[in-house]
């Protein structure tokens, strides 16, 4: 698992920065959907921050990542380490 988690770290680093990761994911759709949401939150925020966007459109982005954190938690038993 935890050699599992190290990839899994890596390859969300790698997209929210802009990569594309070529990886694999299994697991049940509570899964999916959950980093599903938390990646795409995770880049938004990382977007709006490197572009300066406007304070009240990082913090709406910033709000949100934290909320898909707070699934993630929830579904895999662990924080969000972004």
């Amino acid at each position: 698992m935890m050699n599992d988690k190290k990839k899994l770290v890596a390859a969300s680093a790698a997209y929210i920065l802009g990569l594309s990761p070529d990886v694999k994911i299994k697991g049940g759709s509570e899964q999916i959907t959950a980093l599903q949401e938390v990646l795409v939150s995770s880049r938004t925020l990382y977007l709006s921050l490197r572009e300066n966007r406007e304070n009240d459109i990082v913090v709406g982005d910033l709000e949100a990542k934290t909320l898909a954190a707070e699934k993630f938690k929830k579904v895999f038993g662990y924080h969000w380490p972004f």
